[in-house]
């Protein structure tokens, strides 16, 4: 399979591990295949045939480090890769293998499971790695050079001193996303607590190996992320996107809320939940205005007001107007306007770009007198900054056109486009 392009894990077929590794195996028929998800060996085993078997990577980590869930972590990776995919600057949406990537690993723990992913999955990226624990930092490098990884990382050891993004100390001056697994307790007795499964009606199905320093902060993640979304209101467009793994959901609904007290209006929430009852959340956050996918920035389980707005708008074709006629219609409508359009009729898609609101009645007429009068200036319209980007896509056997939002901070602007198209076929 393609690494690039692997999906996310549901499940993992334990079975077909055995069948490529030898010390899963014996683990797997000593416990006549129930594994014990309570025994650090067990854990460790599971996760280094994972890596092995499906990444072609080796795992070396310390017993009283933490040993990474490998399916939770890859669709934390798999879900940036998405992210990152979907807000290309070129609008296609898709991965380019000739992409050059360079996403920051905030406390990259003894495994450096993240970059190792995310380096050996797409190889356009690159990665930058921190950690604060001397024994977690140089199990890190270790994980990294067995992998033969070192090249394509910065690693970097920080203290309490750097800023959680050191741009300076990294000697990097972009960073296209962060990635991060925060502590999640604010204390010892919290963690013991979480562990044991009090107040929560059952039991966490696998045991942590973590140490405190991997698990404990003040503030629990809530505190550890705030400080993120603190050092991004400085850093900004420095980084395209800032991301964080969340271990509860109210923790998830803190940060949209502080990103929104602090007027950030383009963010997306993943959830993460392979097979088990843990679920994880991830907010990630850009102070650009490539829009994603609602596919990757929406989970309708949560309330609404803590969703980005959407950026897609289906509208069903009348029974009168068929597909074709959809597509001349939207095509010949777009054409007439002063923005850019593009229509592509093998694949019945159109990207357009406008500087501002071109379809009202003022501009349009505005405009409709300079073409006349020959006095459209070619040069001033290359010059235009983009307030709005968007694809139109008509789909034959939905009967559906799509509009979506690709580009823009303006989400009146965007909502007076979808209204441009919708009032076409409410007239047909």
């Amino acid at each position: 399979m393609d690494l690039a392009q692997r999906p996310p894990y549901d499940t993992v077929d334990f079975k077909a591990l055995t069948k490529n590794d030898k010390e899963f195996k014996a683990i797997w028929q000593k416990t006549s295949g129930k594994l014990d998800f309570q025994d650090p060996e067990a854990i460790q085993a599971l996760s280094k045939a994972i890596l092995k078997v499906h990444f072609g990577l080796q795992l070396d980590v310390p017993d009283d480090r933490l040993c990474p869930p490998i399916p939770n972590r890859w669709n934390y990776v798999s879900w940036i890769q998405g992210l990152i995919d979907s807000t290309s600057p070129d609008y296609s949406g898709k991965y380019d293998s000739g992409r050059q990537v360079i996403g920051l690993d905030i406390g990259t723990g003894a495994s450096a499971i993240y970059t190792m992913l995310c380096v050996k999955s797409r190889p356009g990226w690159t990665m930058c790695a921190t950690d604060i624990d001397k024994k977690s930092f140089e199990s890190a490098a270790c994980n990294l050079a067995l992998n033969n990884l070192m090249t394509r990382t910065k690693l970097l050891q920080t203290t309490e001193l750097n800023p959680l993004i050191p741009f300076a100390a990294l000697g990097v001056s972009h960073l296209d996303f962060t990635i991060c697994n925060p502590p999640f307790f604010t204390n010892t007795s919290d963690m013991q607590s979480s562990l044991k499964g009090e107040g929560k009606g059952w039991k966490p199905n696998a045991i942590c190996t973590g140490a405190e320093n991997e698990m404990v902060c003040p503030g629990g993640d809530l505190g550890f992320v705030t400080t993120i979304v603190n050092e991004s209101l400085v850093l900004k467009e420095k980084v395209q996107w800032y991301s964080s793994m969340l271990g509860k959901m109210d923790s998830a609904k803190a940060v949209i809320n502080l990103l929104k007290k602090h007027g950030v209006t383009n963010w997306a929430v993943g959830v993460i939940e392979v097979g088990s009852s843990t679920k994880r959340w991830i907010v990630a956050w850009s102070f650009g205005d490539l829009r994603p996918k609602n596919s990757i920035a929406r989970i309708e389980k949560m309330a609404n007001e803590y969703l980005p707005f959407p950026t897609s708008y289906p509208i069903p074709l009348p029974p009168s107007v068929n597909p074709q006629a959809a597509k001349d219609a939207i095509n010949t409508q777009l054409s007439s306007l002063d923005l850019t359009w593009t229509w592509n009729p093998e694949t019945s898609t159109g990207i357009g770009e406008a500087s501002q609101n071109v379809w009202s009645r003022s501009y349009r007429r505005a405009y409709e007198r300079k073409q006349r009068e020959g006095l459209v200036d070619m040069k001033e319209d290359s010059e235009r900054k983009t307030e709005l980007a968007f694809r139109i896509k008509v789909v034959d056997l939905a009967r559906e056109a799509t509009i979506e939002w690709l580009r823009g901070s303006d989400q009146v602007l965007w909502e007076s486009l979808c209204g441009l198209i919708h009032r076409h076929f409410k007239k047909s």
